[in-house]
């Protein structure tokens, strides 16, 4: 069950309610009143000379409020807790301080915020207030980063691996801790390679999440997640498909060149399977954010959020399965809570501020 985009706000109202049942422990399928509760729904402030695209790259900040990066603009902004514009930084070029893109911000323990620059191989840190700070190079090009006490942990290829990955020869790690930008380990090997899995890679990404002292990380075509110390130790896996889960088909390369493929074929294909675009941390628990693409949009391979399970990321165990979120919404990120996103798509911006239930 999705909910239609005119029913969102009526729903999460109610769900703001303290009598809706939780969900029994003998069944971990629920409705998304089961699973979640709503603390509250903010809209996000907007500059009418600085409008936003879309919304993209979230992070919530420690003392309060969120920075989010713009999914369409190289423009990264600062709020409050209710959603209160306070700083905007960013634009576009290949210059100190400039962004072709914005994939991921993150909070270092100074109250910095930085921003991962693939194209330049570096890391830009910006004040408090969005001003610039810091450029830090690093030994490659880094795509997304998380905060972890006062390091950051990257998703990171490095560049002296390039040559034996595109070879094939090898499987280079892609999760980094970095201190001070200097490389402190590197673990996580990509699961396969692309001859292995043609089409996986350039489908799929390789979420990850930072809990405590805790590495999550996971190829997104598949189960279970990776758990890693701070140290890049591996200590566990976590997490099943869950019964409605579809993953995503091997093919052999070249299946959709020549004269016999046809894009009605390729977005079949797309439609076939869905995949885990992200992982959070809210609390005690683990997030899997599971999306499908839109064949409705064609070959942009623009996807939906359509169902979430919840594990105790103590325990191991699986709280929720198949939780079918909203339609038309979008989980931004963990914390303190699971922020949703109400309309990925237009404004006005409103986010959903969500705790998770725990069954009985």
């Amino acid at each position: 069950m999705q909910v239609g985009p005119l029913l969102v706000l009526p729903l999460l109202a109610a769900c703001l309610q303290d009598d809706i049942p939780a969900a029994s422990t003998d069944l971990v399928e629920a409705t998304f009143e089961h699973a979640f509760r709503v603390e509250g729904v903010l809209q996000l402030d907007e500059d009418p000379a600085d409008s936003i695209a879309a919304v993209g790259a979230f992070t919530e900040l420690r003392d309060g409020g969120f920075a989010i990066g713009d999914n369409l603009l190289p423009r990264v902004r600062r709020y409050t807790d209710e959603g209160l514009l306070i700083a905007a930084f960013g634009r576009f070029g290949d210059g100190p301080y400039e962004f072709r893109w914005i994939n991921s911000v993150a909070e270092t323990a100074s109250g910095r915020i930085v921003i991962p620059n693939s194209a330049q191989s570096n890391l830009t840190y910006l004040t408090t207030a969005l001003a610039p700070d810091t450029i830090v190079p690093i030994p490659g090009p880094a795509t997304s980063a998380v905060a972890m006490k006062r390091d950051l942990v990257v998703r990171m290829t490095l560049a002296d691996d390039h040559d034996e990955w595109f070879s094939s020869r090898g499987r280079p790690p892609i999760l980094h801790r970095i201190a001070e930008g200097s490389l402190v380990w590197s673990s996580f090997n990509y699961p396969f390679l692309t001859h292995e899995r043609p089409y996986w890679s350039s489908l799929v990404g390789t979420p990850f999440a930072v809990g405590g002292d805790s590495i999550y990380a996971m190829s997104g075509a598949r189960f279970p997640a990776t758990i890693f110390s701070g140290d890049g130790d591996t200590l566990g896996a976590i997490g099943t498909p869950s019964r409605s889960f579809r993953p995503i088909p091997v093919l052999e390369g070249g299946t959709f060149a020549g004269p016999r493929a046809s894009g009605a074929s390729f977005s079949e294909f797309l439609a076939s399977f869905e995949f885990i675009e992200r992982i959070d941390v809210v609390g005690r628990h683990l997030i899997f954010t599971r999306a499908e693409f839109d064949p409705a949009r064609g070959a942009s391979f623009r996807w939906s959020h359509t169902l979430v399970d919840v594990y105790d990321r103590h325990t191991g165990d699986n709280l929720y399965e198949d939780v079918p979120l909203p339609e038309g919404s979008m989980v931004l990120g963990g914390g303190q809570f699971l922020y949703l996103l109400v309309d990925k798509d237009f404004p006005p911006w409103r986010i959903a501020k969500l705790l998770v239930r725990t069954p009985r």
